[in-house]
């Protein structure tokens, strides 16, 4: 299989943290001539990253159905809890997740490539009810949803790198400091494997593209 990806995307991110937990052989790529060239359109169809390459070459789209995809196809080193109500608590993270952190952050780049000149107190506001909600269901401990490592912690553990990442973007350094429930589990998330490597590949991203952390 492959997975065509973009170090910069933190829709990305969440693909690569379970490819990398559940040591899968899957090989990663740029989109062939970029999102936008006609041959990567012709290939995903939905011009979006990420996009699995099923062995059929079939394209799979969307991180959270890929994520779904790897977990069912590969049942080793499961990324889901057992039980209903663990796997509830799990999805209800990654929606959380998704809604209130990974969506306000693409918002707010597109609207300081807009000159938007309220972009960043936008952004805040938004990330500011995510993060919240966030802190209310996260466990205090562990994990995101416990002790287990799960798709939650793929998704939450690389996008809450982007707060203090892009604080001064932001204007508030100290955003996710507000939030310590959240703030001590990104501490935890990112001495797991799958999440330091993760996170090193988007730091480099945002070096290389001349966004300083802070």
């Amino acid at each position: 299989m492959l997975l065509y990806s973009d170090d910069t995307s933190p829709w990305c991110a969440p693909v690569r943290a379970a490819i990398y937990a559940k040591g899968l052989d899957v090989t990663i790529a740029p989109p062939p001539g970029g999102m936008n060239s006609d041959e990567y359109r012709r290939i995903s169809v939905t011009k979006t990253i990420p996009c699995l390459i099923l062995d059929d070459g079939a394209p799979l789209p969307e991180s959270a159905v890929i994520l779904a995809y790897l977990d069912e196809k590969f049942t080793e080193r499961p990324l889901m809890p057992s039980d209903a109500e663990g796997r509830a608590r799990v999805f209800l993270l990654q929606r959380l997740a998704e809604g209130g952190i990974l969506v306000p952050l693409v918002e707010f780049f597109h609207d300081i490539t807009a000159g938007d000149p309220d972009a960043g107190a936008k952004a805040r506001e938004r990330l500011g009810t995510g993060l919240a909600r966030l802190e209310h269901f996260v466990a205090a401990d562990g994990y995101a949803a416990g002790p287990a490592f799960t798709r939650a912690d793929c998704v939450l553990g690389p996008a809450l790198f982007g707060i203090p990442a892009l604080g001064g973007l932001l204007g508030d350094p100290q955003l996710l400091a507000s939030y310590p429930k959240l703030a001590a589990y990104a501490g935890r998330a990112a001495q797991h494997p799958a999440i330091a490597k993760v996170l090193g590949e988007l730091q480099a991203a945002l070096a290389a593209s001349g966004m300083a952390a802070g």
